[in-house]
């Protein structure tokens, strides 16, 4: 046995026992595994948590908020306070008295102050936008399993047919395996030349190298596919021989709601929720606050633990708060007109994107029906060339057509298979296409 053939033999029988091992996934499966387990989709999912904790984050500014202050101040230069006096029994004098108050050296606070809005349009209309956020990033989610989708699909398509190819051309293997053994018989009884056993030995090895291939590529495809459904890289898998026919639909047209239609008309209301944002900054808000707690005075450090009694002094105060604003230099209305520039590139990629959905789906619907033509023809082309095959092997084995025909014919037979799976192939690529844009992979499942 050549190093070729121990070669493929051994690559035969590896594929065996993988194969007997690998767990054979539908399309639908691939795509329900990689949805679950995918990284990128589980970015997502953290994006639409961050959104709803986001949500939760505004709502609390809703809330009382509580702080709590201790200090100690050591003055190291006692501050002074100065007032008007007025001398006994007259109210008015010709001279004013003046009075100077020196503040002890050491002061100590602790303070518990409560804040509360009751009316704050800001606060209400930044929850409205957290909200318009969470629904973004839900529609980035759908998205992304929309291209995860996509990606499944066609990598699970190309896996399908290489392994299509490499089954072919084991069959085609076989085959010259079984002429081989009858040209080896004829050769030698002499009825052949050796240079017709010859020809037949390098065919089988070219297919065999041909099958190795394929099997190379086809095990790159399933990596892929590992990877795109987050499995580890030694967990063997395998998919499903291509369909005998193609795969009908029935038309649904495009679709005005895909998910890069619907994710720029969210960020358009988003942009609005921005604007009516900014804009309630120019509003009043209005808050209850109130605070309590203890003032003390010491004129030594060692007092505060001593004479706390009589040098301490509490305090509570309630109140409202109203907040005007009134001139902020223009920040607000320079920030709304950028809002007003972004809703126009919204709109002219809304545009943009409309017309590239609508070129697309043409383009696909030709594509869709001219591969389907071009399977029509090379099935036509597949049924000839086997005839024509089987017609050159019977009149080899009579004596009557020489080696060279038959390995011609051979030669195009295999061409013929090769071309109907590459056909089949490229029809399934564009149906996945076709569908995304009638909004419809949920047909592929």
């Amino acid at each position: 046995m050549t190093r070729t053939k121990r070669t493929f033999s051994f690559l035969l029988a590896c594929l065996t026992v993988l194969t007997a091992a690998a767990q054979t996934k539908t399309l639908g499966e691939c795509i329900k595994i990689g949805i679950e387990r995918n990284l990128q989709l589980r970015t997502s999912r953290i994006d639409i948590r961050k959104g709803e904790t986001m949500i939760t984050q505004s709502r609390a500014m809703l809330l009382p908020k509580v702080d709590g202050t201790i200090q100690l101040i050591d003055y190291l230069k006692n501050p002074v306070q100065v007032s008007g006096g007025t001398l006994i029994a007259m109210d008015f004098p010709d001279q004013m008295t003046w009075q100077r108050v020196t503040t002890m050296q050491y002061n100590s606070q602790a303070m518990l102050q409560v804040q509360m809005p009751l009316y704050n349009q800001s606060i209400l209309a930044a929850i409205d936008a957290a909200k318009t956020v969470k629904e973004l990033n839900t529609l980035a989610y759908d998205k992304a399993c929309e291209t995860l989708t996509v990606q499944i699909a066609k990598t699970y398509y190309a896996a399908q047919a290489c392994k299509e190819q490499r089954l072919l051309i084991d069959e085609d293997v076989k085959r010259m395996n079984e002429l081989r053994d009858i040209t080896q018989a004829l050769f030698e009884q002499g009825v052949i030349l050796e240079v017709d056993f010859t020809r037949i030995k390098i065919n089988i090895t070219n297919l065999e190298t041909m099958s190795a291939q394929y099997q190379m590529v086809y095990e790159q495809q399933l990596n892929t596919l590992r990877f795109l459904l987050d499995l580890a890289a030694s967990e063997p898998i395998d998919v499903e021989r291509m369909e005998p026919t193609l795969r009908q639909v029935t038309a649904q047209g495009i679709s005005s709601s895909l998910p890069d239609q619907l994710l720029l008309d969210k960020q358009r209301t988003l942009n609005e929720k921005q604007v009516r944002l900014t804009r309630a900054g120019y509003l009043p808000s209005i808050g209850i606050l109130g605070q309590t707690g203890y003032l003390g005075y010491q004129e030594k450090f060692r007092h505060f633990f001593k004479h706390f009694d009589n040098r301490h002094f509490g305090m509570a105060a309630v109140g409202f708060q109203v907040n005007i604003p009134l001139f902020d230099a223009r920040d607000k209305q320079l920030r709304v007109r950028q809002y007003h520039f972004d809703a126009e590139k919204i709109a002219t990629n809304r545009e943009l994107v409309d017309a590239n959905i609508k070129k697309d789906y043409l383009n696909a619907s030709l594509q869709l029906t001219q591969n389907e033509q071009i399977y029509a023809t090379q099935s036509q082309n597949l049924e000839q060339a086997r005839s024509v095959y089987n017609v050159a092997a019977l009149r080899y084995r009579e004596g009557v057509s020489s080696m060279t025909e038959l390995l011609q014919d051979d030669m195009r037979l295999n061409g013929c298979e090769r071309d109907i799976v590459n056909a089949h192939l490229q029809y399934n690529l564009a149906l996945v296409d076709y569908l995304r844009l009638e909004n419809n992979l949920d047909a592929l499942k």
